[in-house]
């Protein structure tokens, strides 16, 4: 009995659909990434854009040393973006984030985008700034019956971008091999597509991590970055362990810088080896912070909760990837994350067989890209862990 193949009875709806039920099979992150997706427009040219939810900052780092006064004084930042007159701001230590006695600031003038000039306020106490100190947003004075009102943007808007990648791989089986009757099919091309569905995910994965972002010229391919060019960056919320074991002290500093930022730490992200470290908290002591989560959608196995006490805690599934370099974790908001189809690109199937050949080919195709919402903010890593 023959066996075929109709690759024109296969639409890429179904390819697409096949493709995702393999990966739940898998418990791949790529389903959950591809799904995603699909709550984005699809691409239109080789660079694609999106909009980073950033507020105007409420904190700034001083820089420089002053003693501020009654009288109006000089104070020198980082960056004055988003200051304005009237502003009442407190002062803390950005190590530890500790309050810096009672000292309150009035900003009486923005002079440049490094620069105020400030008055002590409402009687506290002077005390010398310095660089090891930041400035947070206390309140915005205003006055009675105000009518001189102008309009503020407190939307910060910066454009992030990636480039698109084709992925492929083609199955090929002669007339001989197609007609052979072997135990399983093993033959033939419907089964020679989930060998292809597997090294798409293989690359899929290693670039939706590791991928850097390189732009499609005539003499280049071009791929997309992936998640760590995008947070293991300078101003990131990176946190260095120097070798040392994974710690549960450690996942709560990670979590609260990141709630600091506005994220939502909603996934833990890790090989098996730190993952078992993780399990391995609750071995001895009356210290409940882990919760088993077997599911059916997906890789996560168990949730780490906080110690951070807000309501309804703060949970991140824990999800198993073996791309996942073994001495580093990193915490996301796994929403924000997407890998988006270029127009018409999506996953498909087409033929390959040449005129005359001796068998058949087919084709397994697919242009993404992979859009990481808020790299600096919404996610974070710790890294140089003791795999």
């Amino acid at each position: 009995m023959q066996l075929s193949f109709d690759l024109s009875q296969i639409t890429e709806r179904q390819v697409l659909d096949l493709f995702t039920q393999f990966l739940k099979e898998q418990s791949s992150a790529l389903e959950i990434f591809l799904r995603n997706g699909a709550g984005y427009n699809a691409g239109t040219n080789n660079k694609y854009e999106w909009m980073e939810s950033q507020l105007t900052p409420m904190s700034w780092a001083v820089n420089g040393t002053v003693t501020p006064s009654d009288s109006p004084e000089s104070i020198t930042f980082n960056s004055t973006a988003g200051m304005r007159p009237n502003m009442i701001l407190r002062f803390v230590y950005t190590a530890d984030n500790t309050d810096i006695e009672d000292l309150q600031i009035k900003i009486v003038s923005v002079d440049s985008p490094t620069s105020v000039k400030g008055i002590v306020y409402g009687g506290t106490t002077p005390i010398d700034l310095d660089a090891t100190m930041t400035a947070k947003l206390m309140s915005e004075a205003v006055q009675e019956n105000e009518k001189n009102i102008v309009g503020v943007d407190e939307w910060k808007p910066t454009m992030e971008h990636n480039f698109f990648q084709i992925f492929r791989n083609a199955v090929e089986l002669s007339d001989t091999a197609l007609n052979s009757a072997v135990y399983g099919n093993v033959n033939t091309l419907a089964e020679q597509l989930k060998g292809a569905f597997y090294k798409i995910r293989q690359q899929l994965s290693e670039q939706a991590l590791r991928g850097r972002k390189v732009a499609r010229t005539g003499g280049e391919n071009g791929t997309f970055g992936g998640l760590f060019q995008f947070t293991d960056i300078a101003g990131g919320n990176i946190l260095d362990a120097g070798g040392g074991d994974l710690t549960s002290t450690t996942i709560n500093d990670l979590v609260q810088m990141i709630i600091e930022d506005g994220g939502v730490a909603n996934t833990l992200v890790c090989n098996i080896n730190q993952a078992r470290k993780i399990s391995g908290f609750n071995v001895s002591g009356n210290n409940p912070v882990i919760a088993q989560n077997s599911t059916q959608a997906g890789s996560y196995v168990l949730r780490f909760i906080s110690d951070i006490p807000v309501a309804g805690g703060v949970v991140s599934n824990i999800l198993l990837d073996e791309k996942m370099p073994n001495n580093a974790v990193d915490l996301i908001d796994i929403n924000r994350l997407a890998l988006v189809p270029f127009q018409n690109r999506g996953l498909k199937l087409v033929p390959g067989t040449q005129p005359g050949q001796d068998g058949q080919t087919a084709i397994l195709r697919g242009e993404y890209t992979m859009v990481v919402k808020d790299g600096k903010y919404s996610h974070g890593r710790i890294k140089n862990l003791n795999p």
